[in-house]
């Protein structure tokens, strides 16, 4: 059962799941669309379909930035932040997806005390050249209000599969769908974090068993980057998914989210 309006160290946080073990989730730069508070089908949406087969085995954290980020935030800033969060729910493994990906190798790297076990999910050491110019252009357009075109182009990027994109596209399409979020500059401040991200030389400083987890398509990241980084991180091995993209998470979810367990089972166990 969803356990509503929680926050730990000023982090928005929905919390669910039948495990014992902490699980903390670190979203992407689509959280900075959000408001104070997830809204009540969101929050059933991560807890029955999106993150379902991780409710079974762990104890839950999806947590949220908080809201009105200053201006120049950078990913390493933001996971100080996040560090608080741990100290407040103690050890536990940590899954970063796309910019909570950013974040949560920082979080590795500067504040490993709390970071058990740690999944990179969808996200390298920073965004790939098609990433750099797709996040750019999100950024440039939420600066003048074109908040139809940041969420179709998210969409664009996200979704490997053309049925994906077009179901997607007609949906935000519908009237009063799309409108501008809470706090605008979040969004502006989160791309430009996510652009500002290379922490290609430190990586070796992640001490946690590491997974680094996507899709062979994803545009934003490159697959081979993420192999890179497994090589790198001294205990992290890699799974990437064939015939999918950023949208792993959706198009390929039981392989993406076994794919979690399975690693932070094993990794727990030993």
């Amino acid at each position: 059962m969803v356990e509503p309006g929680t926050r730990i160290a000023d982090h928005p946080t929905v919390r669910f799941g039948e495990g014992n073990h902490p699980l903390v989730i670190v979203p992407g730069l689509s959280d900075a669309l959000q408001g104070d508070e997830t809204p009540r089908f969101v929050q059933l949406l991560l807890e029955r379909y999106y993150m379902r087969a991780l409710a079974d085995d762990f104890d839950v954290y999806i947590v949220s930035r908080p809201r009105e980020l200053a201006d120049g935030v950078t990913t390493r800033e933001l996971a100080a932040g996040y560090a608080s969060v741990l100290s407040e729910i103690g050890p536990a493994d940590v899954l970063g997806m796309s910019m909570g990906g950013l974040i949560a190798q920082y979080l590795a790297i500067d504040h490993p005390e709390n970071v058990q076990n740690l999944v990179i999910a969808l996200a390298g050491p920073h965004l790939s050249a098609s990433g750099r110019e797709a996040v750019t252009e999100w950024r440039d357009a939420a600066r003048d209000g074109r908040w139809g075109e940041v969420h179709l182009s998210t969409v664009d990027a996200t979704y490997s599969s053309a049925g994906k994109r077009a179901a997607y596209g007609v949906l935000l399409k519908l009237p009063g769908v799309i409108k501008e979020p809470p706090y605008p500059d979040d969004f502006i401040n989160s791309a430009q974090a996510c652009l500002d991200h290379d922490s290609g030389d430190e990586l070796a400083d992640i001490d946690s068993q590491t997974l680094t987890l996507g899709g062979e398509q994803d545009v934003l990241f490159d697959a081979s980057d993420l192999r890179w980084m497994a090589e790198t991180i001294p205990n992290a091995e890699t799974h990437i998914l064939k015939d999918t993209g950023h949208g792993a998470f959706e198009e390929q979810r039981r392989a993406f989210s076994g794919a979690i367990t399975s690693f932070l089972l094993a990794s727990d166990s030993e």
